[in-house]
């Protein structure tokens, strides 16, 4: 009887590793996307007149943030209820259908199969509760207004029929810019895109938004000679405020604001301030080198704030105490990133008063010559530049004596040494018919489209760049309607479009030594 139960046994473990080893051992991964092979009622149906429609799938779906993703024209009250039943998805009905009116579902990455997760980009589901179904359509795209190139987040875009306060049509743009609207009614449309990050439809005042003073006519194909070229920016509605204001040393008080300071004005004990470039950072320095506590009344366009400032504790006091222990004087030219004539000088505190001999001696290390170069200062008193012509590839010394500087509190500088090897440059020279009727803001952008040089242009004429690395570079033109030096951005409420960006249309290779020249005819496209 052992036997016999021992023998059953094995039988039963045997056919257990049969059976084991007789499953698949899987393959290829599913990385196809859910395909639709049929609807309830169809798609394209007409004279539809329920309250709901099924769409089957040739395999089991799951809905992803479908009511955000699901985007329905003309927009509904109601918003539809999404879910999945069977190897489908069922939508039902909560708003009462318009008669005559062509209805657009679209699935915008709302639906994924259920066990690998591919979603499926985008699909259209569409019908009409009329005898007729719209059939013309629209297309554009949108564009940075900054940069000119295709915006690539996604958007929302909405049109307006003639006389309408609310969209009928939605759509989004994709990575590379553009839209399409179809199934719409014939007529003409204005088009608005927007960051519509609440998902509400509305223009919000701090929203992101592109728009055109032209109506568009709905089509029955789409022609690229028509389609909509908006251009998208954010209204910069900042308001000026202060961010920070602290003693950094004894004596030295920083003051920071959100935007640039227009007419600044500082009431207190006696002191003197410098702003820097961006004007949104003020330096003051108390004429007594030991204040630690003060109150500063300061005063701008849109700021008048009542600072209470006091040097901070002991471990604070340490560490800007060795901020403050940097030299009064140091160069901004080193190593091999000299511009040809751009020998400066920095200070810590706005100096005062300059030696009546005061030159650099500069010495070429080839043969050991000796110049003694002029140095200039600056109306701030926080730079200097040491007035001399150096040559490309040869090093050079640099040196200073001391006590050429003193600061406002009497400090003189120490001596200064270092050695440099300018480096060869190009030169891009632009010669400018500007045919815009506007002030132009010339930029040389690198292949990062950085910023690199910027020049104002009044009417036509010859811009040069000088002491550009060699590199590649494009160029752009901001009409510069209001003639403030720099982009505007647009503003949706006050009706104003964003400064136009005009491309130079060609990548620009400029060599060491290189003297680059082009011709632009900047225009604009007519309206």
């Amino acid at each position: 009887m052992a036997r016999r139960v021992i023998a059953i046994l094995l039988v039963v473990l045997v056919a257990a590793g049969c059976a084991k080893q007789g499953y698949p051992s899987g393959g290829p991964k599913d990385t196809a996307a859910p395909a639709a092979i049929g609807a309830k009622p169809l798609n394209e149906s007409r004279n539809f007149k329920g309250k709901q429609f099924y769409i089957e799938f040739d395999e089991y779906v799951v809905l992803k943030n479908a009511e955000q993703n699901v985007l329905v024209s003309p927009p509904m009250a109601q918003k539809p209820l999404f879910s999945t039943r069977g190897k489908g998805v069922q939508v039902r009905l909560q708003d009462t259908l318009l008669p005559n009116t062509t209805y657009l579902f679209q699935f915008k990455e709302a639906i994924a199969d259920y066990t690998e997760g591919n979603v499926l980009p985008s699909y259209e589901y569409v019908f009409a509760t009329g005898e007729q179904m719209d059939t013309m359509m629209m297309a554009g795209r949108v564009l940075d207004a900054r940069s000119g190139k295709p915006w690539t987040e996604v958007l929302t875009v909405v049109a307006y029929r003639e006389g309408d306060t609310l969209p009928s049509l939605v759509t989004r743009s994709d990575k590379q810019g553009g839209f399409a609207f179809h199934y719409i009614p014939a007529g003409s449309y204005r088009i608005v895109a927007l960051d519509d990050k609440n998902r509400d439809l509305r223009i919000d005042s701090t929203e992101a938004v592109a728009w055109d003073t032209l109506r568009y006519q709905a089509a029955d194909s789409i022609d690229s000679t028509h389609m909509a070229s908006l251009r998208l920016s954010a209204p910069d509605r900042r308001k000026q405020r202060l961010l920070k204001a602290e003693f950094t040393a004894r004596g030295h008080i920083t003051v920071s604001t959100l935007l640039p300071m227009q007419h600044p004005r500082i009431e207190g004990e006696e002191m003197e301030w410098r702003l820097n470039d961006r004007r949104d950072t003020m330096s003051i320095w108390c004429l007594n080198e030991q204040c630690d506590s003060t109150v500063i009344l300061l005063t701008d366009e849109g700021l008048a704030d009542t600072l209470r400032l006091r040097y901070r504790s002991l471990a604070r006091r340490t560490r800007m105490q060795n901020t403050a222990q940097e030299p009064l004087m140091k160069a901004l030219c080193s190593g091999t990133s000299a511009y040809y004539d751009d020998l400066r000088l920095a200070f810590t505190a706005p100096v005062h008063t300059l030696a009546d001999t005061a030159s650099a001696e500069v010495m070429l290390l080839k043969d050991s010559s000796i110049s003694h170069c002029p140095i200039v200062l600056d109306s701030s008193g926080l730079l200097a530049q040491i007035r001399t012509t150096l040559h490309s590839g040869e090093q050079y010394r640099i040196r200073l004596a001391d006590s050429l500087f003193a600061d406002l509190y009497g400090h003189p500088t120490d001596s200064l040494a270092f050695t440099l090897t300018p480096k060869d440059y190009g030169i891009l020279t632009l010669h400018i018919d500007n045919r815009s009727g506007h002030q132009l803001l010339i930029e040389v952008l690198d292949s990062k489209d950085t910023v690199v040089q910027k020049q104002v242009l009044t009417g036509s004429g010859r811009l040069q760049f000088s002491h550009l690395p060699a590199a590649e570079y494009t160029v752009r033109a901001v009409v510069d309607r209001n003639a403030d030096g720099q982009w505007t951005t647009g503003d949706y409420f006050m009706r104003r479009q964003p400064e136009e960006i005009l491309l130079y249309d060609k990548t620009l290779l400029l060599r060491e030594k290189w003297e680059l020249e082009e011709r632009w005819s900047v225009e604009l496209k007519e309206e």
